[in-house]
């Protein structure tokens, strides 16, 4: 009986821990044009990955990245508008 309430508990859980991380976060635009509309994890930068819906900023990423960290912050973002 121990047993079979141990598996049932397991079951239970699967389903949570395969659930979105992220939560329910809106889609991005393929034409995102704002900081705000592609930073999806809202850290207040951009990966690389963040910035594929806006062209011209991942075409331009390496450039953007000014300090080579691997994240664009706002500033380096504005820069793209100069």
């Amino acid at each position: 009986m121990k047993k079979i309430l141990m598996i049932a508990a397991v079951l239970a859980a699967t389903p949570a821990l395969a659930a979105d991380p992220v939560g329910s976060a809106a889609p991005v635009p393929a034409n995102a044009q704002t900081f705000q509309q592609l930073d999806t994890n809202r850290d207040g930068f951009l990966s690389f990955s963040e910035s594929f819906p806006n062209a011209r900023v991942a075409n331009s990423f390496n450039l953007l990245d000014t300090n080579a960290d691997g994240l664009i912050s706002p500033s380096e973002f504005a820069a793209i508008f100069r």
